[in-house]
């Protein structure tokens, strides 16, 4: 989950924003769109469903996944979705990130970030 706190910029790809499971368990919603925990377990076979669970249920309470009840095939049971694209989740944590920066720093962030635009 998303913490100020824990953002590790020294870890690879989404893996700085996310635990290494909530990672896995987020590509696999943004590559298949929805999942139940038991389709994600299956993907996710050295998982415990209890921990894919878990996950998830952090990933909702975060706002990073949606949780709807599928009622279909006679039981209750529940579909997850990413919140939206990546794109979408990048933009979420980089507001985050930067109003984080901006309280601490003040208007020097928003001068780093002018250059680092007319570099690119």
């Amino acid at each position: 989950m998303v913490k100020i706190e824990r953002i590790s910029l020294y870890k690879e790809g989404i893996t700085k924003f996310f635990s290494p499971n909530e990672a896995r368990i987020m590509q696999l919603l943004w590559k298949n769109k929805k999942m139940t925990s038991n389709g994600i377990k299956k993907e996710l076979d050295d998982l415990s469903l209890a921990c894919v669970a878990g996950t998830l249920d952090r990933l909702v309470k975060s706002g990073y996944a949606n949780r709807k009840i599928d009622e279909t095939k006679n039981r209750v049971s529940y579909i997850y979705s990413p919140i939206g694209s990546r794109k979408t989740v990048g933009e979420k944590i980089s507001e985050k990130v930067l109003e984080s920066l901006v309280d601490t720093f003040g208007s020097s962030v928003l001068d780093a970030i002018g250059k680092i635009k007319k570099k690119g």
